[in-house]
């Protein structure tokens, strides 16, 4: 069962500019972050001319000023507003080559901190403006893509809490900025938050009722609103539903097709790509005292990150347990 809720017009804009990527792209980049309500402020001025400004969409600017929600100039990255020690996520599966926590979480200064994360097709990303202490991956470690590996700050050349994330490529033994946007770096075009999903339907939206030491089929569909493929492999990142409220408390409807007393089910597809619909399907075994209850349960990406619950829909499934007449 959903749980059925309005969200705000103001809301409904700033994520349909975030995540809606109605052209899928050839890369595998995903947004840096998780909320979809976070949207661009500034993005890469590709021009290299003093007040000439051009932006991905090919507009060019010959002024110095501010263009909101498109580039400024000489900018090297795109700039996302977001409060203080918002989670950071690795665009890319990569290594991290370098980082930086020197400087307090608002102060102002010539670098700020940061971690540099290099990709197997070259290029490398900077996460910039970082917390102070606010890095949670170590030099040399490797990260998955949608991987929390930092916390926003405000650091360094900072006016106002966000999130600078640039790309960088190779030329002639340097490293130069590019716009990953322009190039169509990401898996969809715009680019989406890693994991995102939204309810579809279930095989009982209503109460499943269930005799007393006897198992139920149950299956649900959600839609991958996110940049990220879901899996259904055994990796890091696979796609599972799990109970929630608390997260992974154990469940008395347990059944015996569970992967542990709180992991109902995979993803039922070897792979679900953006815009897809995925299924879960799991059993519901009633071993407890006839009554009400209520179950509720969340999609994980597998040691990552549990997705947004309001946004996935507030998933749960109402059960009516009744006597066996059979017993």
């Amino acid at each position: 069962m959903i749980a059925r809720f309005f969200i705000g017009l103001g809301f409904a804009l700033a994520a349909s500019v975030a995540n809606a990527g109605s052209t899928f792209a050839t890369d595998d980049y995903t947004l840096p972050f998780y909320d979809p309500a976070v949207s661009l402020s500034y993005g890469v001025d590709r021009d290299p001319r003093a007040c000439y400004q051009l932006d991905w969409t090919g507009t060019l600017w010959h002024d110095c000023n501010l263009h909101y929600g498109r580039v400024y100039d000489g900018h090297t990255g795109a700039d996302y507003p977001m409060s203080l020690g918002s989670p950071v996520a690795a665009a890319r599966d990569g290594a991290v080559v370098d980082l930086f926590e020197g400087y307090g979480t608002q102060q102002f200064g010539t670098y700020g901190n940061y971690v540099l994360v290099s990709h197997a097709d070259g290029r490398r990303t900077l996460y910039y403006h970082l917390a102070q202490n606010g890095a949670l991956v170590s030099v040399g470690q490797a990260v998955h893509a949608g991987q929390g590996i930092a916390s926003s700050g405000c650091s360094g050349q900072c006016y106002g809490a966000h999130l600078h994330f640039e790309m960088r490529k190779s030329t002639s033994g340097s490293w130069v900025p590019v716009d990953p946007i322009f190039e169509q770096r990401y898996t969809t075009n715009p680019g989406r938050v890693p994991f995102l999903a939204a309810y579809i339907r279930e095989s009982n939206a209503g109460t499943e009722v269930i005799e007393r030491y006897s198992t139920v089929t149950h299956w649900v569909e959600f839609k991958n609103t996110g940049g990220r493929t879901w899996r259904n492999n055994t990796g890091v990142g696979r796609i599972l539903l799990g109970t929630w409220n608390p997260a992974q408390h154990s469940s008395p409807f347990k059944a015996a097709d569970w992967g542990s007393t709180w992991f109902a089910t995979n993803v039922d597809q070897s792979a679900v790509g953006p815009d897809g619909i995925g299924r879960f399907t799991f059993g519901l075994h009633a071993d407890v005292t006839p009554g009400s209850y209520d179950e509720d349960f969340n999609l994980l990406a597998n040691s990552l990150r549990w997705f947004d619950y309001a946004r996935l829909g507030s998933f749960h499934v109402p059960i009516y347990v009744i006597t066996n007449t059979s017993q």
